[in-house]
């Protein structure tokens, strides 16, 4: 899987899971540029964010000045082969400040890890089956329409979630957390073999998804290959 080709997926379920609670709408301004942001009635709204592949600073930039969006993050996604501290340095020059960095990985689901024991993860597919898991945090995760979530607990708490989301012939892996205290035994890994055995039962395509630098450690021990780069930036006058 291209560039192109993953990074409409992630738009896609980034928006679809920002709109659980408020329609979080991506409109596609270039080919290479979109702009996800709240509908224009929400009275407070959450920050606009850019998704650009342009590898062109001044391009995003100027295009983005046509369309007066107003204050926005850009997040430039970029190949590992492009001059990281090039596209930086640039952005600098235009204004902006560096925020964070993230990676951007996709599995072709031909080369599956181990299925992990079936009494470890638990597959999460309605909402009866979510509310026999036991949550401790304060807000409790919720089974969005269409995601299949999975999840590890001993039976008083939760230690580990992540969640398919499904996106064309595809997917989106959405937030892979396992606790701290139970982190380096294997329970990721666990989470995302069971996820990608599921996606390719269901006849998926490809799995995408975008990691911190501890994820990105974690996904090529299952398979992920990373293709991306993404930069994030906000103007410097806030």
């Amino acid at each position: 899987m291209t560039i192109p080709e993953a990074v409409p997926i992630f738009v896609e379920a980034f928006s679809r899971e920002k709109s659980r609670t408020y329609p979080y709408v991506a409109t596609q301004l270039e080919s290479w540029l979109w702009v996800m942001q709240d509908s224009p009635d929400r009275k407070k709204a959450r920050k606009r964010e850019v998704i650009s592949m342009s590898g062109d600073p001044a391009r995003t930039v100027e295009r983005l000045k046509e369309a007066n969006i107003g204050w926005h993050f850009i997040c430039e996604i970029h190949s590992p082969d492009v001059d990281f501290e090039a596209i930086r340095a640039e952005y600098k020059e235009l204004g902006y400040r560096a925020v964070s960095t993230e990676w951007l990985f996709v599995h072709s689901l031909v080369d599956l890890p181990p299925k992990p024991d079936s009494d470890l993860v638990v597959k999460i597919d309605s909402q009866e089956i979510m509310e026999t898991i036991p949550q401790t945090a304060a807000h409790k995760r919720q089974l969005m329409p269409g995601t299949t979530k999975f999840a590890i607990h001993d039976g008083l708490s939760d230690t580990g979630w992540v969640t398919h989301v499904p996106v064309g012939s595809s997917h989106w892996v959405s937030s892979l957390w396992v606790r701290p205290e139970n982190r380096g035994n294997g329970l990721g890994r666990a989470l995302m073999s069971a996820l990608l055995h599921h996606a390719k039962e269901q006849g998926d395509e490809a799995s995408v998804l975008l990691a911190t630098s501890d994820g990105a450690r974690l996904y090529p021990k299952v398979g992920y290959e990373q293709i991306a780069v993404l930069q994030m930036f906000c103007p410097k006058n806030r």
